[in-house]
């Protein structure tokens, strides 16, 4: 670690930011975090790495301030406080996934304060955040962007500027309407292959090697044949809350949607059916509950 280089605030460790924070100190940065829950916050006290009590505490400490928190609830409530305390020339990156006319009021209130926010969410789950392999999508300013894409890289192979702030966002949230249909795909057909008795282990290989392929398709089939679906750091009621957004940003863009409607449903039913925590990949558990309690026959 060297005294020349900035130091790096991180707030919000869960699945994501926990290893995206530790690609930061993995690569010689000087690191400060804060959670709010103390459990993951202590993890890199024992690691020797400085935790802050609080986020004004965290801003106080950093040049720049990069975060990945859970949810919009998060991001208004914890930026309340980083906004508070930040000052002129900081830095603020959020990856997390949340509505992008709040990522729009939160770049203005830093403006005023003389600082830079970047949306910056990003796609690629856990596995890939561990490996450095993430790609982000970056909405602000273009000074903003070639001031914090060195940051990012270290965690992301692929970064690239959609446009001004909220634009990031706005991608990530035609990604999640990807995804939640390429999920739901995934599990009409794993239910269908499962209902008809077919060989787990060839249906991947073909479906896997051809035009069906996708990589949820290929993530949802090697993960109901290994079975490890009740507990995920990738869960189906995570998506519930970017696909309302996804709604809302179709809506308001005038585009109407079919066919990312009718996958959603299937997400809210696996939650009412307590699915919530489960991996994406029980979300073929849905399907086959959901023909069985239509009266179809099995």
């Amino acid at each position: 670690m060297t005294d020349e280089l900035p130091v790096v605030g991180f707030v919000g460790l869960g699945a994501m930011g926990s290893r995206m924070a530790q690609r930061l100190v993995a690569s010689g940065h000087r690191v400060v975090v804060h959670n709010r829950s103390t459990p993951r916050a202590d993890a890199f006290r024992r690691l020797g790495i400085p935790v802050a009590d609080t986020p004004a505490q965290l801003a106080e400490q950093a040049d720049v301030v990069c975060g990945c928190l859970l949810d919009g609830a998060a991001v208004d409530e914890v930026y309340g406080e980083l906004i508070a305390a930040s000052r002129p020339g900081q830095l603020f990156i959020e990856h997390g996934t949340f509505d992008p006319c709040l990522a729009e009021k939160i770049a203005g209130r830093l403006d005023e304060r003389g600082a830079l926010f970047l949306d910056a969410p990003v796609t690629g789950g856990p596995e890939r955040a561990e490996q450095g392999t993430l790609t982000a999508m970056v909405g602000g300013t273009a000074d903003g962007f070639a001031r914090g894409a060195p940051f990012i890289e270290q965690y992301a192979a692929t970064v690239r500027h959609v446009g001004p702030s909220g634009a990031g966002l706005q991608l990530k949230l035609i990604n999640q309407i990807l995804v939640s249909c390429h999920v739901a795909a995934a599990a009409e057909a794993t239910a269908l292959i499962q209902r008809l008795d077919l060989p787990l282990d060839v249906a991947t290989e073909i479906l896997t090697s051809g035009w069906a392929s996708s990589t949820m398709l290929e993530r949802s089939l090697e993960r109901v044949r290994l079975n490890p679906l009740d507990e995920s750091e990738v869960t189906i009621g995570g998506l519930i809350e970017p696909q309302a957004l996804a709604h809302a940003l179709a809506g308001q863009a005038g585009v109407p949607l079919t066919v990312f409607p009718a996958a959603t449903e299937l997400f809210r039913a696996a939650v009412a059916g307590g699915r919530g925590a489960h991996d994406l990949a029980a979300l073929s558990a849905a399907v086959d509950t959901k023909v069985l309690g239509s009266g179809r026959q099995a």
